[in-house]
């Protein structure tokens, strides 16, 4: 069985970091994720469900060390 290849990378785990840390909702989590994949012009039909599980979990730990009652 073949791993599927990984879009993440450290620019892109920086830049999830960055918008979740203003998050104040899930609505503003998941934008974080698809803004951060959208300025890297990743079409997101071919990030895999991996990928952006691994970025939500990005996201939702990152808005939660900056803001615990928001997250």
């Amino acid at each position: 069985m073949q791993k599927e290849q990984t879009i993440m990378n450290e620019q892109i785990r920086k830049a999830i970091r960055q918008r979740a840390r203003r998050a104040v909702s899930k609505d503003d989590l998941v934008r974080a994720v698809f803004d951060s994949f959208r300025s890297q012009q990743i079409d997101l039909r071919n990030v895999s469900l991996d990928d952006m599980k691994s970025a939500l979990v990005e996201a939702a730990r990152s808005a939660r060390e900056h803001n615990p009652v928001a997250a």
